[in-house]
């Protein structure tokens, strides 16, 4: 009995051993498993503080970048001008760039450079329309990039932040004009090939103005077709007649493969406009100019013009006028075969409009622009084979200021790439318009590399004469280039005589001309035939005279290694550098 007294207490004691061991076993479970319940609950708070912050972070990030490139910007509220964002290009030393925008009247702004202490700072004035407007102009900067830029808008110690991220410094051109310079890259030959090649050119930025006009200047652009943009497939490529820009594109190219440095790009055209729409009001006064094109309602229906811009400085109001706040190293134009028509006015209001620009920039900038900045043209091409219209050979003339020749005393530091032989019959888009825009673009920049950044080594016009011999026993003239420039000859055509001594009898209209055929030729001279009874009284000569001269580069007078030709002219037959009066 005593045993299993003992066996039954020795049970007893296991049993309660055991329950109290599973108890302990069920406290230690409840413990951990509420342990676990709150890392749990505060593993997931902090993850929704950390999203949160992250979403807020990305937010702020988010609004700033676009406010960098949204070009609308609410009254009273911090940002940059419309043509500010990311991917541009600023003018680089030895200029200074200048960056504007608006902000409240009476803040603060201060813009800094991500690497660099410099602050630059501007208080915020009221500007057009009681708006709150402010600008600053950084410290010249070496080429390269990219940088970030930062501006703080300071409201009694209220800051707001605005970012520009990815600029580069490097030379900012302009590009304006009509139809052939709005023509795009996708219309141009080897479209395909420019396109896919695009993205080799980081470096190279892209901008586009949309078409606008307006009856006042502008302070800032009202619409933006393209803003700022990395050279890419898609930003080279886009719609014909959107962007961008053939000429534009192949200037910027090609001047990148020769600078090595970044090239900002801003396409401002608009088809089928005159000069007088470019141009200010004051240019136009001093050229007496009072005609205007919409009073041709019925000239503008055959052309197709009508709803096109024609009324005076309506685009210089609009698409000049709002960028010239904005320091740029130059600026290219193909432009005149609206003025075509009336032609005669041509050589006052280009000139006039090329030095305006260039003071209006100067002014806007603060002097960063420089007063007489580069100014390249195309000398217009061609519209129909085998039509007469001399408003075409006049306009190319007064392109130069009736000198035939670029740069010229009433047109410093300009430069021309000529383009009356680059035809092309067969364009889809009418033989008014060109696809070859590469050889338009490679003469340009020949006389930019020689005029915009002196070097003097580049050839860059065609074969002009130093000296004019006549022979009355043979009834020739011998017109002599220099020895150093070798010519060539693919044409005997091309040279007319007026056969009058007096200029009345010979102007650019006038039934008295005459053509002279090239007889014999040397590397560096050719040899006109005058007629019989056409040689006495000869005082005038011309040459390429006509809307359609020749067939693509197949004029008469070329430069052998420069492949450029020699530029139409009308002038004295024995003083090749004398304006007419002869």
């Amino acid at each position: 009995m005593q045993d299993t007294s003992e066996d039954e207490g020795t049970t007893d004691t296991l049993l309660q051993n055991q329950n109290e061991e599973i108890f302990i076993v069920e406290s230690k479970g409840f413990t951990s498993g509420r342990l676990f319940r709150i890392a749990v609950a505060v593993a997931i708070l902090v993850l929704v503080i950390v999203l949160v912050a992250v979403v807020v972070v990305s937010l702020v990030h988010h609004s700033a970048a676009n406010s960098a490139t949204n070009n609308t910007t609410a009254p009273g509220t911090f940002n940059w001008a419309s043509y500010y964002g990311n991917h541009m290009v600023l003018q680089q030393g030895p200029h200074r760039a200048v960056l504007w925008g608006y902000g409240e009247v009476g803040a603060t702004v201060n813009v800094s450079i991500d690497t660099s202490v410099s602050v630059f700072s501007s208080m915020v004035h009221e500007g057009e329309n009681g708006r709150g407007v402010w600008k600053v102009a950084l410290d010249p900067m070496p080429p390269g990039g990219p940088y970030r830029i930062q501006g703080v808008h300071d409201t009694n110690g209220t800051l707001q932040r605005n970012f520009l991220e990815d600029v580069m410094f490097g030379d900012v051109w302009v590009c304006s004009g009509q139809s052939n310079m709005e023509f795009t890259v996708s219309q141009a030959f080897n479209a395909q090939q420019a396109i896919a090649e695009a993205a080799n050119f980081p470096n190279i930025r892209l901008f586009t103005v949309e078409r606008m006009q307006s009856d006042k200047p502008l302070y800032d652009l009202d619409k933006i077709l393209q803003h700022w943009s990395v050279a890419s497939s898609d930003s080279v490529g886009g719609a014909a007649w959107k962007y961008f820009s053939a000429v534009c594109w192949f200037y910027g190219r090609e001047l990148y493969n020769h600078l090595g440095y970044p090239i900002g790009l801003v396409a401002t055209s608009y088809s089928g406009t005159p000069i007088e729409t470019w141009s200010p009001p004051q240019v136009l006064e001093d050229c007496n100019i009072t005609h205007n094109y919409r009073e041709e309602s019925d000239v503008l229906v055959d052309a197709g013009l009508v709803g096109w811009p024609s009324e005076h400085s309506v685009l210089w109001n609009a698409m000049i006028h709002p960028l010239l706040n904005m320091t740029i190293k130059g600026a290219i134009w193909y432009q005149g075969e609206s003025n075509t028509r009336h032609p005669d006015t041509y050589s006052c209001s280009f000139p006039g409009m090329i030095d305006s620009w260039r003071k209006e920039w100067y002014m806007g900038t603060g002097g960063q622009t420089d007063r007489h900045f580069p100014f390249g043209f195309v000398q217009i091409s061609t519209e129909t084979p085998n039509v007469i219209k001399l408003g075409y050979p006049a306009i190319r003339w007064h392109q130069t200021a009736d000198y035939g020749y670029v740069p010229n005393p009433a047109m410093p530091n300009v430069f021309m790439a000529v383009a009356v032989d680059l035809v092309d019959p067969d364009s889809p888009f009418g033989s008014i318009h060109p696809r070859d825009k590469q050889d338009v673009a490679s003469r340009l920049v020949l006389g930019a590399r020689a005029v915009a950044y002196n070097k003097t080594e580049v050839t860059f016009q065609g074969p002009r004469p130093v000296s004019v011999n006549f022979d009355p026993e043979r009834k020739t003239v011998r017109r002599v280039y220099p020895k150093s420039l070798n010519i060539t000859v693919k044409s005997n055509n091309g040279f007319e005589v007026c056969c009058s001594p007096d200029l009345s009898q010979c102007s650019m209209t006038s039934q008295e001309w005459v053509p002279v055929p090239i007889v014999s030729s040397t590397s560096y001279s050719i040899t006109l035939q005058l007629s019989q009874d056409c040689w006495e009284d000869v005082t005038y000569i011309r040459y390429l005279w006509e809307m359609w001269p020749c067939d693509f580069k197949q004029c008469a007078v070329y430069g052998t290694e420069s492949g450029l030709p020699e530029a139409p002219f009308f002038g004295c037959l024995l003083e090749p550098d004398k304006k007419p009066p002869c």
